[in-house]
């Protein structure tokens, strides 16, 4: 009797763990299926694009070498898997971080510094909506463009300095701008001092990303 309950528990424990891990088979595919889904719905997207510009311009980017890092990392895009679109995205935004530091002179304004730092950030974020567990789709091709406009606007304030550049200055002008730098370098001081607190504020330890295998 007793041999014949032994039999049934180890039956009825050998039944249970089949059933555990069929359901654990099925899962996995299903994550499977669904990581291959949002890697061809993001490699379709992952196109980022650097406009065509004027030549001054276009040298200027040539010789900061932050910039060209920055560009070829962003530039080769991933083929392989969610895992090398996930190592992609953080070598670029860890890339994008000091850019706004290292402007060249003849473009180095708060303006162009601004557009960098949100360009930043918008890779940031694209940075951590591809290490979540459940990858949002939608919202990592809105980033996507979002960064895409964000590199057409730092564009856009290069070549406005250079257009300002040049126009002919007026009898006169050339004092009043000089005492307009004067109280613009004061302003990029304060500009430059909230960038160091903000920086301060943000240096935390930051936890290693889940990667889903």
């Amino acid at each position: 009797m007793k041999m014949k309950f032994f039999y049934s528990f180890l039956l009825l424990l050998v039944l249970v763990s089949c059933n555990d891990f069929s359901d654990l088979n099925a899962e996995s595919e299903k994550n499977k299926q669904r990581n291959e889904a949002v890697f061809k719905a993001i490699s379709k997207e992952w196109n980022f694009v650097f406009p065509s510009t004027k030549p001054e311009i276009h040298t200027a980017l040539n010789e900061w070498k932050d910039w060209q890092q920055f560009q070829n990392e962003l530039e080769q895009k991933p083929k392989t898997s969610l895992l090398a679109f996930q190592m992609k995205i953080e070598n670029v935004s860890k890339r994008a971080d000091s850019l706004y530091l290292t402007v060249p002179a003849k473009f180095n304004n708060p303006q162009v510094r601004s557009r960098l730092i949100t360009l930043d950030t918008q890779l940031n974020s694209l940075n951590t909506y591809m290490h979540l567990q459940v990858i949002p789709e939608k919202k990592v091709i809105t980033l996507i463009n979002s960064v895409n406009g964000e590199i057409k606007s730092v564009y856009k304030q290069l070549e406005e300095i250079i257009i300002k550049e040049a126009i002919p200055m007026e009898i006169g002008e050339a004092d009043l701008i000089k005492a307009l730098d004067t109280s613009r370098m004061a302003t990029e001081k304060v500009f430059d001092d909230n960038l160091k607190k903000m920086d301060s504020v943000n240096e935390k330890p930051k936890r290693k990303p889940f990667l889903k295998k």
